[in-house]
């Protein structure tokens, strides 16, 4: 639940609807009503921490629940601008796309200051999983984090979180030439060091070609 977000029930001097539609949640976060805030977290914040977890997912990272909260304080602040309840998940993904880019430029800039060690993998979804798919899942996220900050989130959010190309592009506040650029970019690049990778180049065919 978030900081300073009471649950509506206590709430005493306050109504809570009986519609809890995203209009309403819009409605509610404009003027300042506390059960918006709980609302909107409750309904999005799984598709939120999926999104973070995902284009993130080179690490355990630690900071996973400061950075959830954090989209949802600075969503909650900005709620006056947002003026189309229909555009209330693609605004929240907006926020985060930027709260994940700030995390990885973070990351990249401390980097020199640690290695990982052999146990820190990331999280894998399967139960068990075969060694060898485990040593291409770190080796993939490995080859991903040597990607500028830009391009590593752009092809997170096409080939891991499986968001279409304009969806980016709204996510992110790019133009949609700007994210093909930066898409055509790091596939490019990833494709060559996935070639040099013994853990990822039997994945990869020649003239591996990628959909967008």
């Amino acid at each position: 639940m978030l900081a300073q977000a009471p649950h509506p029930r206590s709430l005493d001097s306050k109504v809570i609807p009986l519609s809890t539609s995203d209009d309403a949640i819009v409605q509610g976060l404009v003027s300042g009503e506390p059960w918006a805030a709980d609302a909107l977290y409750e309904r999005y914040a799984p598709a939120i921490e999926r999104i973070l977890r995902r284009t993130l997912g080179h690490e355990r990272h630690t900071e996973l629940a400061d950075l959830l909260h954090d989209v949802f304080v600075e969503a909650i602040g900005s709620a006056h601008r947002l003026r189309d309840s229909v555009a209330l998940l693609a605004w929240l993904q907006r926020i985060a796309v930027h709260t994940a880019y700030r995390a990885m430029r973070r990351r990249k800039a401390r980097s020199w200051l640690w290695f990982l060690q052999p146990e820190d993998l990331p999280e894998i979804a399967h139960e068990d999983p075969d060694p060898e798919v485990r040593q291409a899942c770190a080796a993939f996220y490995r080859a991903l984090a040597r990607l500028p900050a830009r391009q590593e989130l752009v092809f997170s959010l096409r080939y891991v979180e499986g968001m279409e190309v304009a969806q980016i592009a709204l996510a992110s506040g790019a133009s949609l030439s700007t994210v093909k650029r930066q898409l055509a970019l790091a596939e490019a690049r990833f494709t060559k060091l996935a070639e040099r990778d013994p853990a990822l180049s039997s994945y990869m065919t020649e003239g591996t070609r990628w959909t967008r």
